[in-house]
């Protein structure tokens, strides 16, 4: 008698009432994250002028130099371990700090939560992305787009709602809660899944930790705080650490970031982009929301997250209209105008322009680097996607803080931000790449 084989549960055999809020609670929990604290750390008492940057950006410079070694990590376990695992490694730092009081420690539990928010991010994207329907896999990216951005959108305004009744330390507990019991539910349902993903992927540790060693010195060297000898210095080790980071990739069969595709000809132009436009979209957010001191204050920097939602509408309807090349440089354009408009016009109309622009410039990239690799490189391009966009997020955290602490003006920040972006989409002319969605 021939021996019983087991095949382990595809994702399809959990209820899509249940799978689906499953996945997309957490991406809520991450787009709230993307802009929650941004929006308030000058509000939070323990956090002084020389940690409020560092409290921020620990999450996103954590998160990417270790999204792809979370989905190598999830092709060894299995999404459902590593969604569980991510949601309780998110859930004991998110809470942590209402038990901490010192800016030092608060910005290490940040730190550990972003490596948290790398795992859950990449078992939700291999679950969607093995659903067997193309039906099932467009609904729920479309899902995952919707819900970060409503959490984004939401992440101000709830910020600003407990710190304006002194119950910050909610923020904190809250998040905590919703994951673990995320996660509890995680665990029974999606512990079989099997996607046929590569196990034998290698992990390659150290390569993530150059990253990430790197990626923290360069980043140190754009904030404010400390003696300009010792940031130049943070940004010339980080720059040394990030080329060795690059040499180990190069060299390697089974790289964790295929640099080989950073060619500016090939998929540069669409990383500078989406590295600009996260930068442009976290940045705003800090800035706007540092003279903020009300709920209805803040209201235009919720409301950014909803026009970067449009502004991804509008890619699809614009493209066929204007070639790639074109439809980067508008984008960006678009995002430098609002940044002008801020400084001397209004928060709503700059809103609006930078929403649009983000919103177009992010969806373009994403399109025009994962549409223009064969399709056995489109894991690889995926991965550089993900780490273009967080790392992105950091550098604009940390840009546009420092612009803001060294100049104590939104105009100044606005016009260097607007030099740095209009430059970043001149340089894009030179691309001789041929970029298809």
């Amino acid at each position: 008698m021939a021996g019983t084989v087991v095949v382990p549960a595809p994702p399809t055999a959990v209820s899509k009432k249940i799978l689906f809020p499953l996945l997309l609670i957490p991406v809520f929990l991450g787009g709230v994250d993307s802009t929650l604290f941004n929006s308030i750390a000058y509000d939070l008492p323990v956090l002084t002028d020389a940690w409020r940057l560092w409290f921020i950006d620990g999450y996103t410079i954590a998160l990417a130099s270790s999204v792809v070694l979370g989905s190598r990590l999830g092709a060894r376990m299995g999404p459902g371990v590593t969604l569980a695992t991510g949601l309780l490694v998110f859930a004991i730092a998110a809470a942590s700090p209402a038990l901490l009081d010192s800016p030092a420690t608060w910005t290490a539990t940040r730190f550990i939560q972003g490596f948290g928010y790398a795992l859950i991010v990449s078992s939700v994207a291999s679950v969607i992305g093995g659903l067997p329907e193309t039906a099932e896999r467009t609904l729920g990216y479309s899902l995952w787009i919707t819900t970060y951005s409503v959490g984004a959108g939401a992440g101000p305004l709830i910020g600003r709602s407990f710190v304006g009744t002194g119950a910050y330390t909610l923020l904190f507990w809250l998040p905590a809660a919703i994951a673990l019991a995320c996660g509890a539910l995680a665990t029974p349902l999606l512990r079989d899944i099997s996607l046929g993903q590569a196990s034998s992927a290698k992990l390659d540790v150290f390569s993530s930790l150059l990253a990430f060693l790197g990626f923290g010195l360069f980043v140190a060297g754009l904030q404010s705080h400390g003696a300009a000898f010792g940031r130049v210095l943070a940004t010339v080790a980080g720059c040394a650490v990030l080329a060795v980071f690059r040499m180990r990739q190069l060299r390697s069969r089974d790289p964790l970031i295929d640099v080989r595709m950073l060619s500016f000809s090939r998929l540069g132009a669409c990383s500078l982009v989406l590295v600009v436009s996260s930068a442009c979209y976290t940045g705003s957010v800090f800035l706007f929301s540092a003279e903020a001191d009300s709920l209805l204050s803040i209201l235009p920097v919720s409301v950014l997250a909803l026009w970067v939602a449009l502004g991804g509408f509008a890619f699809h309807k614009l493209q066929s209209r204007f070639t790639p090349v074109h439809m980067l440089q508008v984008s960006l354009a678009t995002c430098a105008l609002g940044l002008v408009t801020a400084a001397f016009v209004g928060l709503w109309p700059a809103g609006f322009l930078i929403g649009l622009g983000v919103g177009v410039s992010m969806a373009s990239g994403d399109a025009y680097l994962l549409g223009s690799v064969p399709p056995k490189d489109v894991a690889r391009a995926a991965a550089l996607q993900e780490t273009s966009l967080a790392v992105g997020a950091a550098l604009g955290v940390a840009g546009f803080g420092g612009a803001f602490a060294a100049t104590d003006s939104v105009v100044g920040t606005t016009v260097i931000t607007t030099v740095v972006v209009a430059v970043a989409a001149w340089t894009l002319r030179y691309n001789r790449g041929v970029f298809r969605a």
